[in-house]
């Protein structure tokens, strides 16, 4: 008799607690989606599976043990998922919000495995206009459509970041539309962010606009249209001039970067069916001081180089002008062949360039070619393969990590095999 009181009691404690559980549920509409992504592959130098930039060569003088050595990678850290939540208009606008992470975890300090945020925005739309608020992709300059395999591909051309911002973009008829708004001027994720470098400590938010026409009258594929547009960034950089003995004293530099980006269906889709399709997108920039929201990719040695000091101490920053092109053939409705190209170029004077070790370990040019198929074997399942190929130039001679009595080369070039499968759901 006690053991059956025993048993009634755990159970009228039990079904409240379940009964909770079971309404864990959204008020609005969710959708949860993502895919799991594996990645195998090899490089020629002894890098991970999202090299930024390609090591120093090994010389007659220096033997660098990166460049030495390949190495294979393997990972599930590309996995992500999502959700898409759609609520009640305000304002006469429809509302929605999306959310969405990984596992590579480099923004996180967690490396590869970690959960970092990727996405996370709101969004109002009314017929002629639309607000976003929260981080999404920068709303200027990057390509249309990147079909790299690889999450950190062809990131040093202006491929793209994540950034908390806000952009109102407004529609004039069907064809035209513009985008003014305000975003992060300092990268939003490293612990020393948001608070202790030159472009957090500067009175400017990062200011970001776009002028855009979109058009389907040359026909689309898939989802891509004609599409051209000419947009840019502007922010400050406020620099510490003499930080061990008198911080009050700074000079500002300007942040500022200018895109042009272009979608052209070349060949476009017959009647929904994209075989032998071919698309032409990219983009072209000019800029300088890019370091602050790392627009060309974080990395050691980094792509996106800023400001120094001159030896008057006062603070100035390198120019930079480059592009992204990639051309995309589709040999069936769900096979295609892609080949894409990238190259960006530093302005350094002469002392900046030789004035010091750190000073030659910059990154003064970066060049990258590469090629891949990606087969959408159905709805859920894709299979890719690609080759690619990196180059590096420094600012000049320096030592890398190696043995030897003298100097590694001045340049680097890195090759990387890589196998991806994804499963969407």
């Amino acid at each position: 008799m006690k053991k059956t009181a025993f048993l009634l009691l755990a159970l009228l404690l039990v079904i409240p607690a379940l009964s909770n559980a079971a309404s864990v549920t959204s008020r609005y509409d969710v959708t949860f989606g993502g895919f799991v992504k594996y990645d195998l592959g090899y490089s020629t130098q002894n890098t991970h599976a999202d090299p930024a930039t390609a090591f120093r060569g090994s010389s007659s003088d220096r033997a660098v043990m990166a460049d030495e050595y390949g190495n294979t990678f393997a990972t599930g850290g590309e996995t992500r998922f999502n959700f898409l939540v759609k609520g009640p208009d305000l304002w006469g606008a429809r509302t929605s919000a999306f959310i969405e992470g990984d596992f590579r975890g480099v923004t996180t300090g967690n490396q590869y495995g970690g959960f970092q945020l990727r996405h996370a925005f709101m969004k109002m739309n009314w017929q002629s206009a639309e607000l976003m608020i929260g981080q999404n992709w920068q709303q200027w300059g990057m390509p249309y459509y990147v079909s790299a395999i690889g999450a950190n591909d062809f990131a040093q051309y202006l491929k793209g970041i994540r950034t908390p911002q806000i952009a109102y973009r407004f529609f004039i008829g069907k064809e035209f539309n513009a985008m003014l708004g305000v975003t992060s001027a300092t990268d939003w994720s490293d612990g020393t962010r948001q608070y202790n470098d030159g472009y957090a400590r500067s009175n400017w938010p990062g200011l970001q606009g776009e002028i855009a026409y979109w058009t389907d009258r040359c026909g689309k594929i898939g989802p891509h249209t004609m599409k051209l547009a000419l947009g840019g960034y502007y922010g400050k950089d406020e620099e510490l001039t003499d930080p061990i003995t008198d911080v009050t004293k700074s000079d500002r530099v300007n942040a500022w970067v200018t895109a042009f980006r272009y979608s052209i269906p070349i060949i476009p889709e017959k009647q929904g069916n994209k075989a032998m399709a071919v698309l032409l997108n990219g983009n072209f920039f000019i800029g300088q001081n890019v370091a602050g929201n790392n627009w060309m990719s974080p990395g050691n040695p980094s792509p996106s180089n800023g400001a120094y000091l001159r030896p008057g101490r006062d603070a100035a920053a390198p120019t930079l002008f480059g592009l992204y092109a990639q051309a995309s053939w589709w040999l069936t409705d769900t096979l295609s062949l892609n080949g894409m190209y990238g190259y960006l170029k530093y302005n350094y004077s002469e002392w900046a360039r030789t004035n010091s070790a750190p000073a030659r370990d910059r990154v003064n040019m970066m060049q990258a070619y590469a090629a891949n198929l990606l087969w959408d074997a159905n709805q859920a399942v894709r299979f890719g393969i690609q080759w690619m190929t990196m180059f590096t130039g420094f600012n000049g001679k320096g030592q890398g990590a190696g043995t030897g009595a003298g100097f590694a080369d001045g340049n680097g070039q890195v090759d990387q095999y890589r196998f991806a499968a994804w499963y969407f759901f």
